[in-house]
């Protein structure tokens, strides 16, 4: 593994353990054994870091996507299957979830991604739930307005839900796994045949 690939996977544990205002660059510099002036050499600023995080977490959402849309889901076990690998990746990333508005206010390139995000993942899982309900796991009557808020009500539980849970239940490993995805079972539970 690269300097640069260290560099990320240091700082993805302390920013998770310590959070983001916790966790300088000098911080991170410590806890791999190298000079500031090595990482700086790599990212000037903690947004760079925190930018290419994102972009490790984009990839790999952007793979799991790849994996279900290429594999035509036909039940609700393999539904759940994708909810599972969703909050796994969202564990891993979890300071960005956490502090998800906060980094979008600060690094406006985020923002500007979350929303290209967004609007593509929108598309994504309205043709997945089309295939759901041409596969018949879905009802076929949902109209596009309904399924429209369906993908909306999906996004906002996987992309806040963690920080709901840091707020109230602080539940962690497969305990949180556990409720994640009854939460977001429970929001299908209406559309399935």
């Amino acid at each position: 593994m690269n300097t640069k690939d260290r560099i990320l996977q240091a700082a993805l544990a302390l920013y998770n353990q310590e959070g983001i205002r916790s966790v300088t660059t000098r911080h991170i510099a410590i806890a791999m054994g190298i000079s500031p002036g090595n990482l700086h050499y790599h990212f000037k600023h903690t947004e760079d870091i925190i930018q290419a995080l994102f972009g490790q977490l984009t990839t790999a959402y952007d793979q799991i996507v790849q994996d279900i849309t290429q594999h035509s889901i036909q039940t609700v076990e393999e539904l759940q299957q994708y909810i599972d690998s969703s909050f796994h990746l969202i564990e891993t990333y979890r300071f960005i979830f956490i502090n998800f508005v906060e980094l979008a206010s600060w690094i406006p390139s985020i923002r500007e991604a979350y929303q290209q995000l967004v609007s593509k993942r929108e598309k994504e899982f309205s043709h997945l739930f089309n295939n759901l309900a041409h596969n018949g796991v879905f009802r076929t009557d949902i109209s596009s307005t309904l399924q429209n808020r369906l993908v909306r009500q999906l996004f906002l539980i996987s992309d806040f839900w963690i920080s709901a849970n840091e707020l109230t239940d602080q539940l962690r490993g497969e305990e949180a796994l556990a409720v994640y995805r009854e939460d977001v079972l429970s929001i299908f539970v209406p559309y399935l045949n």
